[in-house]
């Protein structure tokens, strides 16, 4: 009996720390192995913080609402990752390696200034939604994007008479 209560208590604590959204860098860093959501929105980011590799089992992540240009090579040490927001930045590129984000089930990319998706998103088998909202897109590249993620709930603005590049 002991023996069960102590278990459902154990089960409730790691429950409610996965429910735990920690909303700074310096409160997370506390206790790395028990961030599994964290919300760093409008902190005027440029860059991904480099901290979040201390975080092995971050499955949240929103960087929403900041600054940020760029999205790292290594984002792949993100592995447990389920749910990344990176809308509302100034992002341009879309690395190949965001394949690597295998568990990944939602992307949020709304409002940014990507050109190009990559075809590596094809590979995101457990994907279930891409917002590319706000973004501009030609008919040319809608229609691509559409087929290439066939099965994912892809949200897009409606295509624009906007050139290639």
């Amino acid at each position: 009996m002991k023996t069960l209560l102590l278990f459902l208590t154990l089960s409730f604590v790691l429950i409610a720390q996965e429910d735990h959204v920690y909303k700074d860098l310096s409160s997370a860093l506390k206790n790395p192995q028990q961030v599994y959501h964290l919300k760093l929105r409008r902190k005027s980011l440029t860059q991904f913080p480099q901290e979040l590799s201390y975080f092995p089992n971050l499955k949240v992540l929103d960087l929403s609402k900041n600054k940020i240009t760029t999205i790292p090579d290594s984002l792949a040490f993100l592995s447990n990752l389920i749910k990344l927001n990176l809308s509302k930045n100034q992002i341009e590129f879309i690395p190949e390696t965001i394949n690597e984000l295998t568990d990944l089930e939602e992307l949020d990319l709304w409002d940014n200034f990507i050109e190009v998706l990559p075809r590596s998103l094809e590979n995101l088998k457990n994907l279930n939604i891409i917002d590319i909202r706000g973004v501009a897109l030609s008919y040319k590249k809608h229609t691509k994007y559409a087929s290439m993620l066939n099965g994912v709930n892809v949200l897009m603005s409606p295509p624009c008479n906007c050139q290639e590049r």
